[in-house]
């Protein structure tokens, strides 16, 4: 077992150090915001996931865990590996990666050089960058390792002790040995590989997802313009071995915290001194779709004869309380330019104020399109559902259902 911090208490960071404790490793968590690390001390995350209260809440992973808000009470001549798990926005603009958590940390860090503890890299970032700021602040880029994190929000502690692969990538020996160690226990494949092959991987596994929801989507787009089965069209085309039905859902639209983040810096990747047309139309085809189905859903409404449109769930999926980049906010902005009379419904997020929020079962109304943005099979939902049932002229619109 062995004594890890963790640098960067958001998703990535939290459940990275819930993992570790619960596999017996002492794990020390900073962040700098103080009101977030003393919640966390009194068990409240600062996000929803599945089980995450309650595994905050087992002695074995909590009795595991301390949390600072500086790295001086939590680096020690104990500490052993650090994990970097600060955020690194993109600029859509210009589709730059913003690396100055990464540099702040990296930084602090280099203070404590006469340390022997390894630095592992768990952020999403193009390693010429992290090369960049070693280079910049004197510090030995050799010495850091990457290890790519993939878990996905709204399964993500079930995605942490159960990987399809751990992927790890540098070229300190003892580094990596470290990092090994703490995956003995996981029995998938360990990829050892050089820093930009790791982080390669990572943004191609997303930029690959992405590109295929796009497909999905498209596919789904044609059937329906053509008079087909959409849904019966995808599953006979996911019926081929070689395609699969696996991530093979039509949906408004794809977003979240890493795809467009992570396609946007691949774009920027080739943008340089290579062209990549297929890769640099992904987020186009993506805004395409969700340009087709909120005019698909006025159109919907007209032939109806209703009066009002509800989309039903404020998060980009399912499981989350996660609204980055939401397909839900940004059809809800195509439609609200062209029909006044639209509402997110959600029970449990708040909005900014340019968002109309029904926060309450009571608020659902008759002769309204009501739009279920994901699946969602809580309790919650299903009374949703059924209260909408009872109103008189009023429809539901699923596309993964449609016939």
């Amino acid at each position: 077992m062995m004594n890890i911090s963790i640098i960067g208490a958001g998703y990535v960071g939290l459940i990275t150090g819930i993992g570790f404790a619960k596999l017996g490793n002492q794990v020390s968590i900073i962040d700098l915001n103080d009101v977030l690390i003393q919640n966390l001390k009194n068990g409240k995350p600062p996000f929803y996931e599945p089980d995450l209260e309650e595994y905050l809440k087992k002695p074995d992973v909590i009795g595991n865990m301390s949390f600072f808000n500086n790295y001086e009470e939590c680096i020690n001549k104990e500490t052993e590996i650090i994990f970097v798990c600060v955020q690194t926005p993109t600029d859509f603009q210009s589709g730059r990666t913003d690396t100055k958590y990464l540099k702040n940390v990296l930084s602090k860090l280099n203070d404590f050089k006469e340390q022997s503890f390894s630095i592992c890299i768990k952020s999403t970032v193009n390693s010429k960058l992290i090369m960049n700021i070693c280079e910049e602040i004197k510090l030995d880029y050799n010495k850091i390792i990457f290890n790519p994190e993939f878990l996905r929000e709204g399964s993500a502690l079930y995605d942490f002790f159960n990987p399809d692969r751990i992927v790890i990538g540098g070229s300190d020996k003892n580094s990596i040995e470290k990092c090994l160690n703490l995956y003995n226990e996981f029995e998938c494949e360990k990829i050892i590989t050089d820093s930009t092959s790791s982080q390669i991987i990572k943004y191609l596994s997303n930029t690959y997802l992405a590109m295929r929801l796009s497909f999905v989507n498209e596919t789904y787009k044609l059937s329906s313009e053509f008079g087909g089965n959409p849904n019966q069209i995808l599953d006979a085309i996911g019926k081929d071995k070689r395609i699969g039905n696996h991530y093979f859902r039509p949906s408004p639209g794809w977003g979240g915290s890493c795809f467009p983040k992570d396609v946007k810096e691949v774009i920027n990747f080739f943008e340089s001194d290579y062209q990549s047309p297929l890769i640099s139309k992904i987020i186009e085809s993506n805004e395409s779709h969700m340009d087709w189905f909120a005019d698909y859903l006025l159109l919907h409404l007209n032939e109806k004869n209703l009066r009002k449109i509800v989309l039903i769930g404020a998060p980009f999926k399912e499981n989350t309380d996660d609204i980055r980049e939401s397909p839900t906010l940004k059809i809800y902005d195509r439609i609200v330019k062209k029909f006044k009379n639209i509402s997110i419904l959600d029970l449990n997020i708040k909005l900014n104020k340019e968002y109309k929020l029904l926060s309450s079962i009571e608020d659902l109304e008759e002769d309204t399109l009501y739009v279920e943005m994901f699946p969602d099979s809580s309790d919650e939902r299903l009374r949703l559902l059924e209260k909408i049932n009872e109103l008189s002229n009023s429809s539901v619109v699923k596309v993964w259902e449609s016939s």
